[in-house]
């Protein structure tokens, strides 16, 4: 088949005839090159809108993936190495992880991003700000090297803050369902002692339903303090998530 497809590109290179625009790109999906496949499918269904090569041209997009690359005018933009043409900023990849990367006068960005078959993704890259070299204080003195930007923070903060948080919360519905059987208890009890008063007025048996509400109230406050503790660790942990250096962008368009 590769024989056979480099028999047809050559003939589409001399001719441009459809027909060899079209057998190329059957021969490519076959092969498994499916980036390849969709280009000259493409070009095949422009020259041939026949009903068969539309149908095979979806079926090669639904196993391919798109990715928008957002990033300022004159940059150079590589998807896997492979440098995009100037101007281009929307490619079609294989299904699975890639490296996007930038690059101007020297200065750099790069993010890994997933791509899914069938879907659109965009990542958004910006260059770090040009560094303007200070004049040494002393002619012998040697240039300093210029310091590397600051590594990424930790992600493990925010996973033991949601932990806390999903911990703290669940101790708090705990205590707040036991402490409200205690108060239907203790309710209860003091109906059977006094179906009027209850205990209002100290009788035989109303010990156990005093100290059945007292617990019912340390419960209760147990319960709301874990539910404090549970909302300021969680919203801790959204803090540090947004103020951690993460240096790109990723975002999800819709199907398409």
């Amino acid at each position: 088949m590769a024989d056979a497809r480099e028999l047809w590109r050559a003939l589409w290179e001399a001719e441009q005839a459809p027909e060899a625009a079209c057998n190329v790109g059957q021969l490519s999906s076959r092969m498994g090159e499916l980036v390849t496949a969709r280009e000259y499918l493409a070009i095949c269904v422009r020259l041939d809108p026949g009903e068969a090569h539309r149908i095979e041209l979806a079926r090669v997009e639904a196993r391919l993936g798109r990715l928008i690359v957002r990033a300022a005018p004159g940059v150079t933009v590589r998807v896997d190495g492979r440098e995009l043409e100037p101007g281009a900023r929307e490619t079609w990849v294989r299904a699975g992880d890639h490296l996007v990367e930038i690059e101007r006068a020297g200065r750099r960005a790069s993010a890994p991003v997933l791509v899914p078959a069938g879907e659109r993704r965009q990542v958004t890259l910006e260059l770090p700000p040009e560094r303007l070299e200070l004049p040494p204080e002393r002619p012998a003195r040697p240039a300093r090297r210029p310091s590397s930007p600051p590594a990424p923070g930790p992600i493990w903060p925010m996973y033991v803050g949601l932990a806390g948080a999903v911990t703290a919360a669940v101790v708090g519905g705990t205590a707040l369902a036991i402490a409200e059987d205690r108060r239907v208890t203790a309710f209860r009890h003091a109906r059977q002692i006094s179906p009027m008063n209850g205990c209002a007025v100290p009788r035989p048996g109303c010990d156990e339903v005093t100290e059945t509400a007292e617990e019912y109230f340390t419960l209760r406050t147990v319960a709301i303090g874990a539910f404090i503790g549970a909302a300021v660790l969680g919203a801790g942990a959204g803090v540090y998530w947004y103020v951690r250096p993460d240096g790109a962008s990723v975002g999800v368009a819709r199907r398409w």
